[in-house]
């Protein structure tokens, strides 16, 4: 009985030992399959309601958009400044005077509104570059989203807006 006791006893402590890991630095404890486990419950958390998965998903999306906007920045589109609306480039005697913001194609051109988000976006659509009250078809001062339409011939201004993109048409 002495003797089975003392077995189980360094049976014990050889379990514990390999679950444990060796004193032997240099040895990775490997473990035993007869060693007793510890069971760890995992935490299950409740599933989303359809509506909170949608709006979640949701906000998720917009706010991708909102950081793919951001990492664009405002540089894409025309930004202020007053433009010739022509389907043809303009011809230059020196093409290295040429800028590439002084003409737009015509079409229709939408911005999200003013720059800083202070101050007021202005644009005019003109018969010449004059900017002479005489010279304007239509204008307007607004701090939110604006849509115009170009029209071959016409000049167009615009100050304070974020840039104005072509909606392709």
């Amino acid at each position: 009985m002495r003797t089975h006791t003392a077995i189980s006893a360094l049976f014990a402590t050889g379990l514990l030992l390999t679950a444990c890991g060796s004193r032997d630095s240099d040895k990775a404890a490997e473990p035993s399959a007869s060693a007793t486990a510890t069971t760890v419950t995992p935490t299950v958390e409740e599933p989303a309601s359809p509506e909170d998965a949608a709006k979640e998903a949701d906000e998720d999306f917009q706010k991708t958009l909102d950081d793919l906007e951001n990492a664009l920045g405002e540089t894409i589109g025309v930004h202020p400044g007053t433009y010739e609306v022509t389907n043809s480039q303009p011809e230059y005697d020196d093409p290295s005077l040429a800028l590439d913001d002084e003409y737009v194609v015509p079409g229709t051109y939408t911005t999200k509104g003013s720059a800083d988000g202070s101050s007021s976006c202005y644009w005019s659509r003109m018969r010449d570059a004059s900017g002479q009250s005489g010279a304007i078809i239509a204008n307007d001062l607004t701090a939110g989203r604006a849509i115009v339409e170009l029209g071959e011939g016409e000049f167009f201004k615009t100050s304070g807006c974020k840039p104005w993109t072509h909606s392709g048409d």
